[in-house]
């Protein structure tokens, strides 16, 4: 996603990311790490009975994070994971799961420091292509060196 120098990175660029499975080591493992052990996420009876869902589901924050690590980012340029606006969680992502990451540069704003804020969307897909997860993801990449003091 972050590959390049803000320079280089221009409104409509697009981007794939590599894929990765969910499975329920992530969950348990999650649950542990974060401590949020909703039984939606840990209890097979309890989430087989939800009628939205019928089983067990990943975490949001997990689905996020998982994201965010299969996106390239070149640590020369990149600086700083900046924010993210606007997430929506569309369908549940489950065990068994195999999601990418696909990305749309939406703004270049550059800014007097030698840095500037590009915008993406950012979409969570699942292997038949439905978007789980989408939100506007903003990072602070860094000018080509010399670019922002003239030289």
């Amino acid at each position: 996603m972050i590959t390049t120098y803000l320079d280089e990175i221009a409104v409509g660029d697009t981007s794939t990311s590599r894929r990765r499975t969910i499975t329920e080591t992530d969950l348990v493992q999650f649950s542990m790490f974060s401590g949020d052990w909703h039984p939606m996420h840990t209890v097979v009876p309890y989430a087989e009975a939800d009628p939205r869902f019928g089983g067990r589901i990943a975490h949001g924050a997990l689905v996020l994070s998982v994201a965010l690590g299969l996106v390239e980012f070149w640590p020369p340029a990149m600086r700083a994971f900046y924010g993210v606006d606007r997430l929506r969680f569309l369908r549940p992502t489950r065990i068994g799961d195999t999601v990418h990451v696909e990305t749309e540069v939406l703004g270049v704003r550059p800014r007097p420091d030698g840095h500037g804020v590009v915008t993406y969307r950012f979409a969570v897909v699942d292997e038949q292509g439905h978007e789980l997860c989408v939100a506007e993801l903003l990072a602070l990449v860094a000018d080509r060196p010399g670019e922002a003091d003239g030289g």
